[in-house]
């Protein structure tokens, strides 16, 4: 795996399950290999359902850090943002803990509302 840049990320980065807030632009995580994944949306949930699972996700992920980002991709991952791999305090891709925990879907884009 080739990282363009490796930055430290802190609890308070993290805007969501598979997103980091960063100086430039934000960050859409992806597993290692590239493996998509996709968590709740938080900011404008389409239902109660997403809007809880997604604070969930949210908190999960910020329980892993302080961890590392590896961007792998400028501006690939959408909207602008880069796409990289976030690992946790423990060096584990934070897609694996929230794939265990059923917060994750392998799929970029999921209906959490049906």
């Amino acid at each position: 795996m080739n990282c363009l840049a490796i930055i430290a990320v802190t609890a308070s980065m993290i805007v969501d399950g598979d997103t980091v807030r960063l100086n430039g632009p934000n960050a859409r995580l992806t597993g290692v290999g590239d493996v998509p994944f996709d968590t709740p949306e938080t900011h404008q949930p389409e239902c109660g359902y997403e809007a809880e699972v997604g604070a969930e996700a949210t908190a999960l992920v910020q329980s892993l850090m302080p961890g590392r980002l590896c961007i792998i991709e400028r501006e690939g991952g959408g909207y602008g943002r880069d796409l990289a791999i976030l690992f946790g305090s423990d060096g584990e891709d934070v897609r694996e803990p929230l794939m265990r925990a059923g917060l994750a879907r392998a799929s970029k884009n999921a209906d959490w509302c049906r």
